[in-house]
């Protein structure tokens, strides 16, 4: 018997590599991925902007590294000796103007570097609503600013499929090699209740669908939303906020995401990559013992071969480690 409805996943027809460079955008479930293939040695840059959660900011922020337009002191606040902008996430926020304005531009340059080389983006959207400020602008974060600057709206499906529709043609004119992988995020957001949230998820699955029809050889859906709503579903899966999937349910979704998006020789070296890591991260009891000299030369060996084999692959950080605690 059945008791459990498996999602079935479609990919665009080039599977990837350990060659390719990948972009990721978008909400928190995005980080989670991200970190995974950090983790892996893969060449990826996750949210040069922080997390954004709403189409448009996201959109907003890739059209920005594309044009490479910098960000200057005219689009800055202070608030309690603290420098910010609404274009960009907490995390930049800075006790000097001139320390922003070198973090936010070094992340711009950085960013718009790499989406030009991109072979692949994923991009992930959180929630249809977004927040704007008095001045008609979009803001990516609201910076606990009082509510009075902001008015808060839903985009509609054909907004967002008419704004991204624009920002992939001009994608593709710098980088026509460029395919693009949409999400919808599973972390529910709740503040406006369980009818709400899915009004909004709906919002961006339609979104989602109509590009897809619109560029089916260029872009393709990853149903994230749907592995969580309905091949998890139970509440088990949560973390103990019951709105954001709990590490197995992210690690679940990650190894349907690898099988989907991989080819089989990226998996086998994603899997011997991990043993590296994972061994890189091992704290001996005695370091001195005879077993752990074995499993040092073991695994510097190991790496060895696999730098040699693949010369992409950067172990710095693991050789050090590993020599730290070797008597030799």
């Amino acid at each position: 018997m059945q008791f459990r409805t498996e999602v079935k996943i479609t990919s665009l027809g080039r599977k990837i590599s350990y060659r390719d460079s990948l972009f990721l955008m978008g909400s928190c479930f995005v980080e989670n991925i991200g970190r995974r293939l950090e983790s892996l040695k893969f060449n990826v840059q996750t949210n040069p902007f922080g997390v954004l959660f709403n189409p448009e900011s996201i959109r907003l922020a890739l059209l920005r590294m594309l044009e490479g337009r910098a960000f200057e002191l005219s689009e800055l606040f202070e608030s309690e000796g603290v420098w910010n902008t609404f274009s960009l996430h907490s995390e930049f926020a800075s006790l000097s103007s001139g320390e922003f304005l070198k973090r936010a531009n070094d992340a711009l340059h950085e960013g718009g570097a790499s989406l030009r080389s991109a072979h692949r983006l994923f991009v992930t959207w959180g929630t249809a609503w977004i927040y704007r400020h008095v001045d008609g602008s979009v803001v990516a974060n609201c910076h606990k600013q009082p509510a009075s600057l902001f008015t808060r709206e839903r985009m509609s499906v054909e907004a967002i499929v008419e704004s991204y529709s624009s920002l992939f043609q001009r994608l593709w004119e710098e980088n026509e090699a460029l395919d693009i992988v949409l999400t919808v995020s599973p972390i529910r957001h709740w503040k406006d209740g369980a009818n709400g949230n899915q009004l909004s998820k709906s919002v961006l699955l339609l979104a989602a669908d109509e590009l897809v029809r619109r560029y089916p050889d260029k872009v393709a859906y990853f149903p994230s939303y749907e592995i969580m709503m309905d091949d998890l579903r139970d509440y088990r899966f949560y973390a103990s906020d019951m709105l954001h999937p709990s590490e197995q349910a992210v690690q679940y979704i990650w190894e349907r995401f690898s099988e989907s998006y991989f080819t089989e020789d990226t998996q086998a070296l994603m899997a011997d990559v991990e043993r590296i890591v994972q061994a890189g991260c091992h704290r001996p009891f005695n370091p001195d013992s005879v077993p752990h000299q074995r499993f040092v030369a073991k695994t510097m060996a190991t790496i060895e071969l696999l730098e040699k084999e693949h010369p992409f692959l950067d172990f710095y950080t693991e050789k050090r480690a590993l020599m730290q605690n070797s008597t030799d």
